[in-house]
């Protein structure tokens, strides 16, 4: 399986790393699929199996250099996932690599009135994480809002993480979001609640969650929201199977 990749999503700890995305390393691949989302690049990897770094490289204007939080930052440590689609945007099912990180600064270098390149490398810190895929596109809901369902074939007795991006929201406003399982796919009463986010909707930040468990055939995000009408929160989730 080939993905030509039309879309490289970056999330840091709650931020959307905006920017043409002209360069992805995935350290230490394996032969099952390539990922050919660059002409310059094919890396191959397995889903769910751990890997030991990302490489991002890419472009953003001047502006967006000098004023992002994670390109001003010292050091990150946290969730980094990297979303990979063939639309617009990530979709339901597009591989996405999500790990707890640790990392130093950005770099850039600035060309003037052209890009700023940036670069970081993202070290995995001791978690079994990897290649998932997208339980959510970043999406905006203002009530309770449940996510399409991802059908994965089979259940699994090895567990799973899930990776929640909080990057919108309202300081006035609270929200709980879940993934749920079910083994029949209806969520007609028979599912299960697999995984609870603890973060608050309140900040724009990041978390794992795991479950060692059996986790069911079928999985899907659901969020409510308690708070003034009409405010929104915008989010990404993906989801790894051990």
């Amino acid at each position: 399986m080939a993905l030509a990749g039309d879309h490289v999503q970056v999330l840091v700890d709650g931020y959307e790393l905006t920017g043409d995305v002209n360069r992805l390393g995935i350290a230490d691949a394996y032969d099952m699929h390539d990922v050919t989302a660059f002409a310059d690049a094919v890396h191959a990897f397995i889903p769910g199996v751990r890997r030991i770094a990302v490489d991002h490289f890419g472009y953003l204007n001047t502006a967006a250099a000098k004023s992002h939080p994670v390109l001003k930052g010292i050091s990150i440590y946290g969730v980094v996932s990297v979303f990979l689609g063939q639309n617009a945007s990530p979709a339901v099912g597009d591989p996405v690599y999500s790990m707890q990180t640790r990392q130093t600064a950005y770099t850039t270098l600035p060309e003037i009135e052209k890009y700023v390149p940036f670069t970081a490398q993202f070290a995995a810190v001791g978690f079994a994480d990897g290649w998932g895929i997208a339980l959510a596109a970043p999406t905006s809901f203002t009530n309770t809002t449940t996510g399409a369902a991802q059908d994965n074939g089979a259940s699994s007795s090895k567990g799973a993480a899930a990776f929640l991006h909080v990057l919108q929201a309202s300081a006035s406003d609270t929200y709980t979001i879940i993934i749920e399982g079910s083994s029949t796919g209806a969520f007609a009463g028979e599912q299960t609640t697999v995984m609870t986010f603890t973060l608050n909707g309140t900040v724009l930040d990041s978390e794992r969650v795991s479950n060692g468990g059996t986790i069911p055939r079928y999985v899907r995000w659901k969020a409510t929201r308690s708070g003034a009408v009409g405010n929104t929160v915008k989010i990404a989730i993906s989801f790894v199977r051990f």
